[in-house]
């Protein structure tokens, strides 16, 4: 994502927690020596708790940050968070998860959902636009919660292709042609994929932040823990692997 900010002519300051050189781009010693002196400032981390030590831990983000700065958070934390976060800010705040993977970043094809004071959209569109298309969603914490629920439908969708397989497998019947054909479809395409990189540690934090934000979604559980059980085997690879009987750690 960094990479394409580049590519499109911005000047880009870095900083991550595992040091990763980026060509054409400042390296930053703390999240506030990124921050400082920056018009817009992108946080894209694992979760709460790192969005949290990132803006506002040591030499964190926050604390460089001025009044007319505008923070774009890119994480997927929940609209409880995003909240949070814009309620202890000195600026203005836009929540932007995006949708896609590793392969869709490095193509510029990302969905980014956008949450936000109107104003404040418009001035960070542009720069979005380098990375995907932007899809305005409404107000602060709108992009968060959107976002939760196309990652729910995508990861518990998974686990019941997952279930469907094993189920075709007991009755004699091929999955893949009578799956593939249906609405099951773009979820048979989605567990095939070569391109996509989305943990399954990650997944079930997501489906956790889920059941957090909605009450009672049994599915919803039910598919968190599925996923959460995975995690020991299949932790860092995609979640796709939830489709995958012999894989999804059953």
């Amino acid at each position: 994502m960094a990479a394409r900010l580049v590519a499109a002519g911005h000047t880009v300051t870095v900083w991550n927690r595992t040091s990763k050189p980026l060509v054409g781009a400042t390296a930053a010693d703390t999240p506030g020596g990124a921050a400082s002196g920056a018009e817009i400032v992108i946080t894209m981390l694992s979760g709460p708790a790192a969005v949290e030590s990132v803006l506002f831990g040591e030499n964190g983000a926050a604390s460089a940050m001025r009044a007319d700065t505008v923070l774009v958070e890119m994480s997927t934390i929940g609209p409880d968070a995003v909240r949070a976060i814009a309620a202890r800010l000195p600026c203005a705040m836009v929540d932007a998860p995006v949708g896609g993977s590793v392969d869709k970043a490095e193509a510029g094809e990302l969905t980014i959902f956008t949450g936000g004071e109107p104003a404040d959209v418009d001035r960070v569109a542009p720069v979005l636009a380098a990375m995907g298309t932007v899809e305005r969603v409404g107000g602060p914490g709108s992009a968060a919660a959107a976002k939760l629920v196309v990652n729910t439908a995508l990861i518990a969708g998974l686990a019941l292709l997952g279930e469907l397989r094993e189920l075709a497998a007991t009755l004699d019947v091929d999955a893949e042609r009578f799956l593939a054909a249906g609405p099951m479809g773009a979820l048979v395409r989605r567990s095939e994929g070569k391109g996509a990189h989305f943990t399954m540690d990650l997944a079930a934090k997501d489906l956790a932040l889920a059941v957090d934000h909605g009450g009672d979604l049994p599915l919803t559980r039910a598919a968190l823990a599925r996923a959460r059980a995975a995690v020991p085997n299949t932790g860092g690879r995609d979640v796709g692997a939830l489709a995958d009987p012999t894989k999804a750690g059953r």
